[in-house]
């Protein structure tokens, strides 16, 4: 009879396992220590933190009732680990992720064999050694068992596979620039390497940096186009990936007669500073052949920002090749583990030989503070494509967000090669569109369109400013919220409006407070004026205009106020709308791009905005009535406290 290894978890493991938060965890182990069934005991100490037995937990959680997942039982692998094995270490996870794809391939157990005959059915699908053999060399029976219920616990080895990969990402947050990124930032990266590889067969060159649920997306491509994956050692994870997803995989050396398409992430193994990943950038340029393309993705600081005068040569070796057709600035926050970090991208590709040296061009795009929704992200592709043809199809295109500069400037550049004014991430649409879009908006809103009249023609324009300049011009000033205490609201006075009221406009003018006293416990407080733009920077930004005023505004909700007598430009409908779509965390609010329009449209724009927005307000509260006479409705004919009838058919005469 042979013994069980136990399965460990740890109190957030417990937490996961059991569906709650991670107190809740620790107040079982505490409330029912000493009653006849406590919770189960520390088996193991690891890295400072109590392990429990997983089979014991879930078991426990079973018995009792304690949790929301009714399956303990049955997940509890899933939360665990065998106690040699570190989620965290690549070594471990590259062993139970070979077992799990040995699984997937075989469709048999891999825990009740010896690791010889492992071994020999891996040489049947991996007889290359090219992702399995050398992992399974290195397999526990523990860890081989574990696989098994892993795999039963998450319904597939493919599933299994792709919870420890989230787990060991999870674990490994703290590696900073290198971490996981956000989904917006791999769909944005997708959509560039699909239309990169284009339309013809092309091998698929992935860097390290690239982990094995992006590149099998990557992979993926739209029907037409073949793409294979190099055998680049450190790829052997994706290669493993590729067989458990049922991918067909080629496999074979560099140099084909296929173009490559080489995706690349900095900072990656061994490369971490700026000299490092240009260098790495270098070697990648001069790697390529002609009909090769690549797209590098970095931080800033190594592709866009300033860089010292020992790293400034090797950038611009890299731009003399003639290759780099597209240099990008990213928004910050699309690396989870480092989100005030800005992240750039590098297209290059083929050498522009139509045009002489001195007159080439590199498209130059700065997306900073632009929110990376799917339009700016068709657009943004869009206008890469274009700077990647010829002079024709330059000169045909209409960009959005890239300018065109003299690649020669760039070379000798010391300072950002993308300087903020080449960003139009104050214009949320193309310029050249808006008067189409104006109209057909116009058209779809019938009745209710705005009465005021529009004229096309180029037109005057004032250029963004952040808050903190507006404020140092005193077109803008701050004002904090006032703290309020749970005693001091009740159901008549002065309208408070709080930051959760941002979320939900329509319930502002629920919380209040009497007048009286709250002038006497708050003597210098001052009530908002209409114009005011109530705002707060967490959980996310968001603002809202006061139209009327005279509301008190609870901390941690500030107000910035227009300069009624020298404006700069501000509307306040627009300062809101800027707010809503910047970034937030602590002290970001005055780095906040605001649009200003020239002074003579200024009122103009304020009174048809806030004729919107009223409009907006009351069609919300219609909504609101509405969606609380269904549920009225509803639950009055169940309860059986009324019923319903067809007027029309109450009203029909007899057919007798």
């Amino acid at each position: 009879m042979t013994t069980r290894a136990p399965l460990l978890i740890d109190l957030a493991g417990v937490a996961r396992l059991a569906d709650v938060r991670r107190p809740v965890a620790s107040v079982w182990r505490t409330r029912f220590a000493g009653s006849d069934d406590a919770f189960p005991p520390v088996v193991a100490e690891k890295s400072g933190r109590s392990m429990f037995d997983a089979i014991d937990v879930a078991h426990w959680l079973e018995r009792t009732g304690h949790g929301n997942n009714a399956d303990a039982v049955a997940d509890s692998a899933a939360a665990a680990a065998p106690a040699d094995f570190d989620v965290a270490d690549s070594a471990h996870l590259a062993v139970v992720d070979a077992l799990l794809t040995l699984r997937a391939l075989s469709g048999e157990a891999v825990g009740e064999v010896t690791l010889d005959e492992l071994r020999s059915r891996a040489r049947d699908f991996d007889p290359e050694d090219a992702s399995l053999l050398t992992e399974l060399s290195a397999s526990r029976t523990a860890w081989a068992r574990w696989a098994d219920l892993l795999a039963d616990a998450a319904y597939s080895p493919l599933g299994a596979a792709r919870l420890l990969e989230r787990r060991h990402v999870a674990m490994r947050s703290a590696h900073g620039s290198a971490g996981p990124f956000t989904a917006d930032a791999e769909d944005l990266f997708l959509a560039m390497a699909h239309a990169l590889a284009g339309e013809h067969e092309s091998e698929l060159v992935l860097s390290g940096g690239i982990g094995p649920a992006l590149a099998v997306r990557m992979v993926q491509v739209r029907e037409g186009v073949d793409l294979g994956v190099a055998p680049l050692p450190e790829r052997r994870d994706l290669r493993r990936r590729l067989l458990s997803e049922g991918i067909a995989l080629r496999i074979g050396e560099h140099g084909g007669a296929d173009p490559q398409m080489h995706v690349v992430r900095l900072p990656a193994a061994g490369i971490r500073s700026v000299a490092d990943m240009l260098r790495a950038l270098d070697e990648v340029s001069l790697g390529m052949r002609e009909r090769d393309r690549a797209m590098v993705i970095a931080p800033a600081a190594a592709l866009t920002d300033g860089v010292p005068a020992t790293d400034a040569g090797g950038r611009a070796d890299v731009l003399r090749s003639g290759r780099v057709r597209a240099i990008v600035k990213l928004p910050e926050g699309l690396v989870q583990s480092a989100p005030r970090e800005a992240l750039a991208m590098w297209i290059l590709g083929r050498e522009a030989a139509d045009l002489p040296v001195a007159e080439r061009f590199t498209a130059v795009a700065d997306l900073a503070g632009m929110p990376l929704t799917s339009a700016a992200r068709a657009d943004l592709v869009s206008d890469v494509m274009a700077a990647m043809g010829r002079v024709r199809d330059v000169r045909a295109h209409a960009f959005r967000f890239t300018r065109l500069v003299r690649t020669s400037s760039l070379i000798a550049a010391r300072g950002p090669l993308v300087p903020p004014s080449s960003a139009r991430a104050d214009e949320p649409f193309f310029s050249g569109d808006l008067p189409a879009l104006l109209d057909a908006s116009r058209g779809e809103l019938g009745e209710d369109a705005p009465a005021h009249a529009l004229r096309t023609g180029e037109e005057q324009t004032v250029p963004t400013a952040t808050v903190e300049t507006l404020i140092a011009e005193r077109h803008l000033r701050v004002r904090a919220g006032v703290r309020l205490a749970s005693d001091e609201f009740g159901d008549r006075g002065l309208v408070v409006v709080d930051a959760d009221d941002l979320d939900h406009e329509v319930s502002i003018g629920a919380k209040r407070v009497d007048p009286f006293a709250f002038a006497a416990a708050h003597a210098s407080a001052q009530l908002t004026l209409p114009g005011d733009v109530v705002f707060r920077t967490a959980p996310s930004p968001r603002a809202w205009v006061d139209p009327d005023g005279s509301k008190v505004v609870a901390y941690p909700a500030r107000v910035l106020r227009i300069d009624p007598d020298d404006p700069g430009g501000l509307v306040p409908a627009l300062v809101a709308a800027d707010i809503a779509r910047s970034t937030g965390g602590a002290g970001s609010w005055r780095r906040w791009m605001l649009r200003r329009v020239p002074p003579h449209t200024r009122a103009v724009l304020g009174s048809a905005l806030a004729d919107i927005a009223a409009r907006q307000h009351a069609l919300a509260r219609r909504i609101e009535a509405l969606d609380t006479y269904a549920e009225l409705l509803a639950a009055g004919i169940v309860a059986g406290r009324v019923s319903i009838t067809d007027d029309a058919a109450d009203a029909a005469p007899d057919p007798r």
